[in-house]
């Protein structure tokens, strides 16, 4: 090897090993989170039921809706807010549903678990008001669910009187989520 050639090749080893020094260390993040739930055949995705939803499905001849909203635990905490159980979640959610209307029924709630998630589950009983003026009965089937990370809102709802025969797939379809 010449001096020229040994000069450029310490030059060369010199210079690539300064970037590794200077190199800030990275750390891989996630972002993004991923929802699983099983629906009926009959539902079709949408956008037009809520802004902030994650998943919305439909179908309009059978005036079935589902919704889901999630909430990072992370996030919440990062905003200084902290459930220590889904009931408080769902005190702290509810409200903003009642206030649409205040002759509002909700039933008593049933707590179960399954895929590893809590469940608070309730049904919620409500009129709205249409864009035109007219009320419409409506009854929802609330599940509030904590996972390890998160929690969701899965709000499926439909007509009052097509409610008893919709009420089983809502039922299915909310005990089905999970990340």
């Amino acid at each position: 090897m010449s001096l020229k050639q040994l000069f450029f090749f310490i030059i060369i080893v010199v210079f690539s090993t300064i970037p590794s020094f200077s190199q800030t260390k990275f750390i891989e993040q996630k972002a993004g989170h991923i929802i699983y739930m099983s629906l009926p055949e009959y539902m079709v995705k949408t956008t037009d039921l809520n802004d902030v939803a994650s998943m919305q499905y439909m179908n309009k001849a059978k005036e079935a809706y589902v919704v889901v909203i999630e909430d990072a635990k992370e996030d919440l905490e990062a905003d200084g807010t902290k459930y220590d159980n889904l009931k408080e979640f769902h005190d702290s959610v509810i409200e903003s549903l009642i206030s649409e209307d205040p002759k509002a029924k909700e039933s008593k709630p049933t707590e179960f678990q399954q895929n590893g998630n809590k469940f608070y589950q309730t049904d919620l009983n409500a009129t709205l008001q249409t864009e035109d003026g007219k009320e419409i009965k409506v009854t929802y089937l609330i599940t509030y669910v904590e996972s390890k990370t998160h929690y969701y809102q899965v709000l499926c709802w439909t007509l009052a009187n097509n409610y008893k025969d919709l009420i089983s797939d809502f039922k299915k379809i909310a005990s089905t989520i999970r990340d």
